[in-house]
């Protein structure tokens, strides 16, 4: 069936050539069922090493031991560990924001490219029991007609063989968007926002979040919070890009 699958998609791709949405690059791409050229890609700035061992966020110079950051330490966060696959800027902004607002909903592909090479790099992936994408309130999901996160999370569950839940996490108030608020502002923004609606599927289990931008964390903090107070073992958390 892969074989199949592989072969309608290389047909597909002769009849219809992807084309790179990379800033200025419009040309077509060599990579079979993706739209992003290797050059592109290649300008994409990955998280590697000399990372907090909880946040992800990136030491200056080389550390080659485990390393809380000064954030962590003097807030230590809910969920147990949290990555990004690289730095939220160029390339890979650009494919956020036509993903997120402009429904370039054919770059689910290639994100998620980058959220399973992150997953593969820093988590056990074979250690995760559910995956839950970082809801959006109804009247939000009403306004963009999808959520985002879902849709990378169920593409992200399906190549790691596991259930995607979409109603295990819910978000019960609505909040005033996080973009211009500083950390401790979107703390108290995000403060009750999540509730967990079956606690049954995720008590004592390896719970991984998936979002597309992580900047202070405070969201995917807030979700690890519920979770862990719904009885969740352990909450991993993996997004494509980290803004600052």
């Amino acid at each position: 069936m892969r074989g199949l699958t592989t072969f309608m998609t290389k047909v597909i791709d002769g009849v219809y050539p992807r084309v790179c949405p990379g800033y200025g690059c419009g040309r077509l791409s060599e990579r079979t069922g993706r739209h992003l050229c290797n050059d592109c890609r290649a300008k994409i700035e990955l998280y590697s090493t000399s990372l907090c061992k909880l946040c992800g966020r990136e030491i200056e110079g080389r550390v080659r031991h485990d390393f809380v950051c000064s954030v962590c330490r003097a807030a230590p966060p809910h969920y147990d560990r949290a990555r990004a696959a690289g730095h939220f800027s160029g390339v890979l902004r650009d494919m956020v924001h036509a993903f997120k607002y402009n429904s370039a909903l054919w770059l689910c592909a290639d994100l998620t490219d980058l959220l399973q090479g992150c997953l593969m790099a820093h988590f056990d992936a074979n250690a995760v029991d559910v995956v839950l994408p970082v809801p959006l309130h109804p009247v939000r999901q009403r306004e963009r007609s999808y959520n985002q996160s879902v849709l990378l999370a169920r593409e992200l569950a399906r190549r790691i063989d596991r259930r995607c839940d979409t109603r295990a996490l819910e978000r019960v108030r609505v909040t005033e968007t996080q973009t211009h608020l500083n950390a401790a502002r979107r703390r108290m923004n995000m403060l009750g926002a999540f509730h967990v609606a079956r606690p049954d599927w995720v008590r004592q289990r390896c719970v991984l979040l998936v979002d597309d931008v992580m900047t202070t964390g405070a969201t995917l903090n807030e979700c690890a919070r519920m979770l862990k107070k719904a009885g969740t073992r352990t909450v991993w958390a993996v997004t494509a890009g980290r803004g600052v």
